[in-house]
């Protein structure tokens, strides 16, 4: 009788001591590896959030977040990332990183101009995601703010649906927030805000692939 309930605590234990390392493992992995998110919105219409040909306004594409892909790297140009935006701490955004820490962006006719940092010369970045609305239509919400100068360890990103994109140039609030011009600095995101780079979408099922980031000419050099 007592070789029959020890072995049944063993087997309670060796039960409990999994669960809790699988546990342990779903935490770990959700925390610093990987994590799920729920695509909310029209700002990255069309990279992201189309659902049978048509942008969604609500939630739509779910995705996986590469949490461990900034350990030890910074974000780069063209990076699609999952962060919360300064004040704004009670709410994830998704854009895609336009300019880095100690560059200039300046949005004029349109257009999205880097000055890279220790240059004087600004280039015009090409924007091959955007679709045929936003193409060469970048406007900015205020006159005062269409130049913006990185501080260091922050990001400036701006959404690919250029039209309805709650971004930089709002300061991540409505398009004609007063506090924007008040305090410009919420313009830029700092790196610890930044939770990872997007990874792939893998609902609806017909949507699922690997998600690209971009590229640019100007970091080639």
């Amino acid at each position: 009788m007592e070789a029959k309930t020890k072995k049944v605590l063993l087997y309670i234990l060796d039960l409990f001591f999994n669960i809790v390392v699988i546990f342990g493992l779903v935490i770990v992995i959700q925390k610093w590896l990987i994590a799920p998110f729920d695509v909310s919105g029209a700002s990255m219409c069309s990279t992201l959030n189309v659902i049978n040909g048509e942008c969604h306004n609500g939630y739509g594409e779910k995705i996986i977040i590469n949490e461990a892909s900034y350990i030890g790297s910074n974000p780069e140009r063209g990076d699609i990332v999952v962060f919360k935006a300064p004040g704004n701490e009670d709410k994830y955004f998704i854009k895609r990183i336009i300019g880095l820490p100690g560059e200039t962006v300046e949005i004029k006719e349109g257009e999205v101009y880097v000055t890279k940092k220790d240059e004087d010369n600004s280039q015009k970045l090409t924007e091959n995601y955007l679709n045929e609305i936003n193409k060469n239509n970048t406007k900015t919400y205020f006159k005062e703010l269409s130049k913006f100068t990185v501080p260091e360890d922050h990001y400036f990103l701006l959404g690919d649906n250029r039209k309805e994109s709650t971004d930089s140039r709002s300061c991540f609030e409505g398009m004609i927030s007063i506090d924007c011009m008040k305090n410009p600095q919420k313009a830029f995101v700092p790196r610890e805000n930044i939770r990872g780079k997007t990874w792939i979408v893998w609902w609806p099922i017909q949507n699922m692939r690997i998600i690209s980031h971009e590229a640019y000419d100007i970091d080639s050099n």
